[in-house]
């Protein structure tokens, strides 16, 4: 477990020093990010204790309350990086940002919670889909496109202002105090009107072929709008350290001699996502590198 959080805290420390260096305004990136943590620790650790639906494994080392260090540092890199590439994808100040933001997040966290659950890094008191109940997936989706949202309206406020004065940094945390409670929401609202009623185990290898077929219509609209064109390598590679971490804890997984009946729908389900952002990586042109002048 100290390897795998000492590759979590190395993956951390290259986003946050790439990302601040390349950002035009480094000190509100860096103050984004501290309260996307603050924050995303908040929703976490009172979801853990209100619901009960998940713990977290014994053997994690460091521990804020029921969350563990890694956690709470991975989370907003996460949410951040979601939103960095939905802003290029859709255009800086695009009312649908959010909304994109949070669908990426959405996948991401398919990727990341069957394989760490294989790991054992947590488990789920719920059934789902490889022992992932689709509400604790959604429940990031709901709590990034929140975090994102608030983000989001203080760049175009910031934006504004920009002519008159200076907005201090602090102003771009402020407006993420109300996620937390906006989580707990959607979660209440969403369990209550959907996920209660379709809580029950899922079939792996039907829904597998399902994300293989959303995985090859993402690539078909990426390479017909030439998506790739307006996000820039950089922002891309900046994503990389983080899946290769849950592809090389698949191979460990696999490596453990779980059953084939287990490792083989989820080898296949974790490959699904790789052609879309595979799609997304070339070269940067003029115009994706200018794109990141822009403050951020």
């Amino acid at each position: 477990m100290r390897t795998l959080e000492a590759a979590a805290f190395a993956i951390v420390a290259l986003f946050v020093v790439v990302r601040a260096r390349r950002d035009a305004e480094p000190r509100a990136f860096l103050v984004r990010l501290a309260g996307l943590a603050v924050v995303s620790f908040l929703a976490e650790d009172t979801c853990i204790h209100a619901y009960r639906f998940y713990a977290y494994s014994a053997e994690w080392s460091l521990f804020v309350d029921r969350v563990p260090l890694a956690i709470l540092l991975i989370w907003p890199v996460v949410i951040h990086s979601a939103w960095d590439l939905a802003r290029h994808l859709l255009g800086r100040g695009h009312a649908l940002v959010p909304l994109a933001g949070a669908a990426l997040v959405l996948a991401d966290a398919w990727l990341i919670e069957p394989v760490s659950v294989a790991a054992r890094l947590w488990s789920w008191s719920e059934p789902g889909l490889f022992g992932v109940p689709p509400i604790g997936v959604f429940g990031w989706s709901f709590h990034a496109g929140l975090c994102m949202l608030a983000l989001s309206r203080t760049e175009l406020s910031r934006d504004g202002a920009r002519a008159a004065h200076e907005p201090h940094p602090l102003a771009a945390a402020l407006p993420l105090v109300a996620t937390p409670l906006g989580t707990h929401a959607l979660l209440v609202a969403s369990w209550w009107g959907l996920f209660r009623w379709v809580n029950v185990a899922l079939p792996a290898w039907p829904v597998v072929v399902i994300a293989w077929c959303l995985s090859l219509a993402l690539v078909a609209w990426s390479l017909a709008a030439r998506a790739r064109q307006r996000v820039p390598l950089a922002d891309m590679l900046l994503r990389a350290p983080a899946a290769s971490f849950f592809f090389v804890l698949l191979a460990v997984v696999a490596a453990e001699g779980h059953a084939a009946a287990v490792v083989a729908p989820l080898t296949a389900w974790v490959l699904a996502f790789a052609p879309p952002y595979l799609s997304l990586m070339s070269k940067p042109d003029a115009s994706t590198d200018s794109a990141l002048a822009r403050p951020a």
